[in-house]
């Protein structure tokens, strides 16, 4: 093959490969369609169904009662990592679990 040949055939390529990436993609994430904004906007989990589905995979559950509000908030603050709980998640449990302890402060 002459050098003449594989110019010949590789400028068009090269053209084509240029046009083809100067074009603008997709946007890969299209906004949500009004299912998936629905589906999205479901009601949030309260602090006892938090409290209930992520401390149980672990633990027994204890009652609200078995510890002072401190100490509820120094242990969901410890096992909020371990838990993988947000920030949002954490304050709702440690909420829930100080609005029942009757033992208080």
């Amino acid at each position: 093959m002459s050098i003449r040949t594989i110019t010949t055939l590789l400028v068009p390529a090269a053209a084509f490969v240029a046009i083809g990436c100067s074009q603008e993609s997709p946007d890969p994430h299209p906004a949500a369609s009004p299912q998936v904004q629905a589906a999205s906007a479901a009601p949030t989990k309260t602090g006892a169904q938090m409290w209930a589905e992520n401390c149980s995979r672990c633990h027994n559950i204890r009652p609200p009662q078995s510890f002072s509000d401190a100490q509820w908030q120094t242990i969901v603050h410890h096992m909020r990592i371990r838990a993988n709980l947000t920030g949002q998640e954490a304050r709702s449990i440690t909420a829930f679990l100080q609005s029942n302890n009757q033992a208080g402060g």
